[in-house]
C-alpha cells in the first residue's frame, strides 16, 4: 500500500468530526414548520433536544404568505402528553413575529404542542399540532456514541499504520 492512501485518513476522520458537530448543532428532533391558513408557523426548541427536568425554551415564528415576519399576532398553546393536556398558555398578543416561552418537560417521550393562531383576517382560530421529542439522557448517549465512533476510526488508522510498519520491517530485512 502506498503512502498516498494516508491522504484519505484526514478526510475520513473529518467526516466523523463534521457529522458530530452538525448533529449537535442541528438535530432534527424539535424543529418543524407548517402552513396554517395564510401563515407559516415555525417551532423550535432550545436546547434542540429537550431533556426531562431541564428548562427548555419553545420558539414560535409566524410568517405571512411572502415569508415576512408578522408584526402583531395572537397565539396560545397547549402541551399534551399521552393525549392528556399537561399545560396551557392562553392566547395573548405577540409582536415582531416571534413568541418564546420557557417550559420544563417532566416525562420523556413525544409531546404535542398545539398552537392556536387567531386569524385576524377571517376571524377564526387556526390550529396545528407540533411534535416535540423529549429524552432522558440524549446528550450523554450521543456524546458516548460520537466518542466511540471517533475512537473506532482512530483505532482503524492506528492499526493500518502499525500493519504497514510491520510489513515494511519484514520487507527490508529480507
Amino acid at each position: 500500500m502506498n503512502k498516498r492512501f494516508y491522504l484519505f485518513l484526514p478526510i475520513y476522520l473529518s467526516f466523523f468530526v463534521g457529522l458530530g458537530i452538525y448533529e449537535i448543532s442541528h438535530p432534527p428532533f424539535s424543529t418543524d414548520s407548517a402552513k396554517i391558513g395564510d401563515y407559516e408557523v415555525k417551532v423550535e426548541t432550545t436546547p434542540p433536544v429537550p431533556e426531562v427536568g431541564k428548562d427548555t425554551t419553545v420558539h414560535f415564528i409566524v410568517l405571512d404568505q411572502n415569508g415576512n415576519l408578522v408584526d402583531n399576532f395572537r397565539m396560545g398553546a397547549q402541551i399534551y402528553y399521552n393525549d392528556n393536556m399537561v399545560d396551557s398558555f392562553p392566547p395573548a398578543d405577540h409582536s415582531s413575529g416571534k413568541w418564546d416561552f420557557d417550559y420544563t418537560f417532566n416525562e420523556p417521550g413525544n409531546h404535542v404542542i398545539r398552537a392556536n393562531l387567531v386569524d385576524f383576517k377571517n376571524g377564526g382560530v387556526l390550529s396545528y399540532a407540533f411534535n416535540v421529542g423529549v429524552l432522558n439522557f440524549y446528550m450523554n448517549v450521543f456524546t458516548y456514541l460520537i466518542i466511540a465512533g471517533l475512537s473506532g476510526a482512530a483505532g482503524i488508522v492506528i492499526a493500518i499504520i502499525l500493519f504497514q510498519k510491520k510489513l515494511w520491517f519484514k520487507k527490508s530485512k529480507t
